[in-house]
């Protein structure tokens, strides 16, 4: 009696370790690496001459202006606040946690609120390596967020001139020969989704690279070849304020990044 117990223990523990090696020989988790650019990845145009504006779309440069018929905006500085930055796996398509679901998490690269500063004319800024399971992704969120005096307190107290404003751009409007410095703020404040197509997936044991692309000069677009959008027009109560909100939130797509 004593073999035969002991011989069922020794089963068990057999079956017990091979369960277990078979746990262990399951995809091994990747990183991701999330680098943030201004620039499309197809490269900068050729700028348009003061004697050859471009007439057909909105141009941005390595220089940080675009140039639309006859109007140029000189983008001097451009800053979002940003929060809950994160992507989410094709099968939850979500990064709400349901009860009783076993999904693979999100992945997050920026929970708190921080301020993005826009890369503009000098390639593109990288976050560090996030680790994350070996799936398929479908689905990238943010929030641009308006800080709260008293949930953001210290990131207002370095960033003073983002009070009330989830984004500000300062630069110089060039309208009919004549130019004009500007400064605009808009303190919107909603969760932005943008699906990734096509999908994208980290290999098991290996590093997936994103790019998140903010496509600045297409934000103060009017649809008009001829002009922009003068940027005073755009503040809080103005004609134009819905057409630059709009542009604001189509500007922003995420894609693979091939390069290493």
């Amino acid at each position: 009696m004593l073999r035969t117990v002991v011989f069922r223990s020794a089963l068990l523990g057999a079956a017990l370790a091979f369960a277990a090696g078979c746990r262990a020989k399951g995809p091994a988790p990747g990183a991701i690496v999330l680098q943030i650019s201004a620039r499309h990845p197809s490269g900068d145009p050729a700028p348009a001459s003061a004697s050859h504006p471009a007439p057909w779309a909105p141009l941005v440069y390595a220089d940080s202006f675009v140039a639309q018929g006859r109007d140029t905006i000189f983008l001097r500085r451009v800053r979002l606040v940003l929060m809950e930055m994160a992507i989410a796996p094709s099968v939850a398509n979500e990064c709400e946690v349901e009860d009783g679901e076993e999904n693979p998490p999100c992945v997050d690269f920026h929970e708190d609120a921080f301020v993005l500063e826009v890369p503009l004319g000098r390639g593109s800024v990288r976050s560090s390596a996030e680790p994350a399971p070996a799936t398929e992704y479908n689905l990238f969120q943010l929030i641009i967020h308006k800080p709260d005096s008293a949930q953001d307190a210290a990131l207002l107290r370095a960033n003073p001139d983002l009070a009330e404003a989830s984004v500000r751009v300062d630069g110089v409007l060039s309208h009919g020969g004549k130019r004009r410095a500007f400064v605009f703020v808009t303190p919107f404040n909603e969760q932005e989704e943008i699906a990734l197509e096509p999908s994208v997936v980290v290999p098991s044991g290996d590093t997936l690279r994103i790019t998140l692309h903010v496509d600045v000069g297409s934000w103060f677009t009017s649809g008009d070849p001829q002009t922009l959008v003068d940027p005073a027009s755009a503040a809080a109560g103005g004609p134009n304020e819905h057409t630059v909100k709009d542009n604001i939130r189509t500007s922003l797509k995420v894609f693979r990044d091939h390069e290493p």
